[in-house]
């Protein structure tokens, strides 16, 4: 990479950092938590369809297994962004609720990995059932704070 790259990377992740503060108002910790929750719904929809896919064999295992890991870190992004806010008081209800499920969301996620690394079809249909349980309500907390 070259230097000028990199000095372009580094000013980019510096201005992005800088758009949320760390202890928001009230509306912009509620965009933050309808951004959150959106995007922890289409990673968790994700994996849910990745083990669908697998269990009736209509994808091959490799693109599953890479898919399954962006989609593990785009969550864990999501949550650490998230988790590093300070909720207004008013707010806390929403942050202990939308930390509940991106935590039970990303421990579900890393069972799946497990589960498909050891390729254990068995559970893949349980996981799925699981992950399409706690996007729902993902989606319940994005639409409540849209």
């Amino acid at each position: 990479m070259t230097r000028r790259r990199i000095a372009g990377a580094v000013a980019a992740a510096l201005l992005l950092s800088g758009c949320v503060p760390a202890s928001p108002d009230a509306d912009t910790f509620e965009d933050e938590a309808m951004r959150t929750a959106g995007a922890a719904v289409s990673e968790v929809r994700t994996v849910e369809r990745l083990l669908v896919l697998l269990r009736e064999q209509r994808i091959l295992r490799p693109t599953a297994v890479t898919q399954l890991r962006y989609s593990e870190d785009g969550l864990g992004t999501a949550a650490d962004d998230f988790t590093e806010l300070n909720p207004p008081l008013s707010r806390d209800r929403l942050a202990d609720r939308l930390s509940t499920l991106l935590d039970r969301a990303e421990q579900q996620v890393a069972e799946a990995r497990v589960a498909v690394e050891r390729r254990d079809v068995q559970a893949y249909r349980d996981l799925a059932h699981q992950l399409e349980t706690t996007a729902k309500h993902l989606e319940r907390v994005e639409a409540r704070t849209s």
